[in-house]
C-alpha cells in the first residue's frame, strides 16, 4: 500500500502538460441474500439450513481526458464489505479496497495498483449472473472443507477459478499492448504476490515473492458468431506456475463458453509445507487443474445461466463438483432480483464428515444499484 500513493502522482504528473479536462463518477451496488440448503444427512451438523448475508461496493473515480481524446487517465478507488460470508477474502477481512491508477494512450495501456492480473482480466469461461457467479458465491451457503479463507486459517487444497487467481488484487504494474485486428497481449508484475483476495497462505515460506504473468487475448467475428479466447501463463517465483485459456461465443441472445486452469510446482518451488500454526494441505491448489463449462441466455430484464465448475488437487483425492443454475430479472436500473439453484459435491482427502459435502442451495435475493 506504501508505494500506492507515489506510482498514481506518477501517473499524474504527465497530464499537466496536456489540454483537458475532469471527470468525476460515483456509483454502487449492494445485494441480500437468503439461501435454504438441503445437504445430505451425514453432513447436516456442518451446515445451517437457513443463512443469509449481505455485500456491496463503491465505486469512485476520476478521469482525465486530453482535448485530443488519446490520451486518458483514470483514478479509481472501489470500496466492498460483506456480511457473514464463508470466505473473508477481501483486502481486510470482512471489507477492503483497490485503489489504482489507469492510463490509456495510443501505445498502450499502463495500470498500476490494486488490480487483477492481465491474465485474470482476459479470461472469458463460463457465463455466470446473478445471485450465484462462482463457486466462492455458493460456498456461502454449503461450505467447502477444500476452501477456507477467515481470521484462523487459510487453506486452498483445490483452485477455486479457472482465471489466474493466486495472486488477487496485490499491487502491481500492469502494461496491455493496443489492439490489432482484435488482438492484444498483456503483462503484469507483482513485486509482493501475498494477498487475501488470491489463494496464498500468508504465513507460508514463499509467501513475499514476486510473480509474473504474461497473457494473450483476441476477439473476432465470424458469420453473425462473436468469439473471445484468450491463454494465460503466470510464474509465481518460488510457488508455481500456471497456465489458463478460455473461449466464449456469443450469438444473439445467447452466450456458451469455458475456462481451464493448470498448476504445477518445478525444481525451483518449495515443496508442500506442513507445521503446527498452518492447516494440513493448506496449499495443495499448487499442482492440480480446474475447468467450467456453461451456457447464458439473455431477453429483455431477464438473464439465466447455467454452468458446471470442476478442480481437483493432481496428487490428493481433494475434489470440487458444482452445478449453478442462476436467474436474474432487472426490475428497473436500480433493482434486480435472483433466484438460483446449485449442488455441490465437495470431496477431501479421506472420508471423514469434516472433510466432505455434499447437496443443494436455493437461493433469493435481491440488489440495488445507484
Amino acid at each position: 500500500m506504501k508505494i500506492l500513493p507515489l506510482t498514481l502522482f506518477t501517473l499524474i504528473m504527465p497530464f499537466s502538460v496536456f489540454a483537458g479536462e475532469w471527470e468525476f463518477d460515483a456509483s454502487g451496488s449492494t445485494k441480500a441474500l437468503y439461501g435454504y440448503t438441503d445437504v445430505s444427512k451425514r453432513f447436516e451438523k456442518q451446515n445451517d439450513n437457513n443463512h443469509g448475508i449481505g455485500y456491496g461496493e463503491i465505486n469512485l473515480s476520476a478521469n482525465y481526458i486530453s482535448d485530443s481524446e488519446k490520451y486518458s487517465l483514470g483514478i479509481y478507488a472501489d470500496i466492498m464489505g460483506g456480511i457473514d460470508r464463508e470466505l473473508k477474502d477481501y483486502n481486510q477481512g470482512s471489507w477492503g479496497e483497490e485503489v489504482y491508477g489507469i492510463l490509456d494512450t495510443p501505445y498502450g495501456q499502463l495500470m498500476l495498483g490494486q488490480t487483477f492480473n492481465v491474465a485474470s482480466q482476459f479470461h472469458q469461461g463460463a457465463p455466470a449472473i446473478g445471485a450465484l457467479k462462482s463457486g466462492n458465491d455458493v460456498v456461502d451457503f454449503i461450505v467447502n472443507p477444500n476452501w477456507k479463507r477467515n481470521s484462523h486459517q487459510t487453506k486452498f487444497a483445490t483452485l477455486n477459478a479457472t482465471y489466474i487467481n493466486t495472486d488477487g488484487v496485490a499491487p502491481k504494474i500492469s502494461y496491455i499492448t493496443p489492439e490489432v485486428y482484435g488482438t492484444a497481449v498483456g503483462f503484469s508484475f507483482v513485486p509482493d504476490s501475498y494477498n487475501r483476495r488470491g489463494l496464498i497462505n500468508k504465513h507460508a515460506p514463499y509467501a513475499n515473492q514476486e510473480g509474473y504473468i504474461a497473457s494473450l487475448y483476441s476477439t473476432q467475428e465470424f458469420y453473425g458468431f462473436n468469439v473471445s479466447a484468450s491463454l494465460g501463463f503466470a510464474r509465481f517465483q518460488n510457488i508455481d506456475n500456471e497456465f489458463s485459456a478460455s473461449l466464449l461465443f456469443e450469438y444473439g441472445n445467447w452466450s456458451l463458453g469455458g475456462g481451464w486452469r493448470k498448476t504445477y510446482i518445478d525444481g525451483e518451488d518449495r515443496k508442500h509445507s506442513s507445521s503446527h500454526y498452518l492447516p494440513y494441505m493448506f496449499d495443495t491448489y499448487r499442482e492440480g487443474y480446474a475447468w467450467d463449462i456453461g451456457a447464458g441466455y439473455k431477453f429483455g430484464p431477464y438473464q439465466a445461466s447455467l454452468s458446471y465448475f470442476e478442480s481437483k488437487s493432481e496428487h490428493y483425492s481433494n475434489q470440487d463438483k458444482i452445478w449453478i443454475f442462476s436467474n436474474q430479472y432487472q426490475v428497473n436500473r436500480y433493482v434486480d432480483l435472483y433466484f438460483a439453484v446449485a449442488h455441490v459435491d465437495f470431496e477431501g482427502y479421506n472420508s471423514d464428515v469434516d472433510n466432505n459435502n455434499q447437496g443443494w442451495a436455493f437461493v433469493t435475493g435481491f440488489g440495488l444499484n445507484f
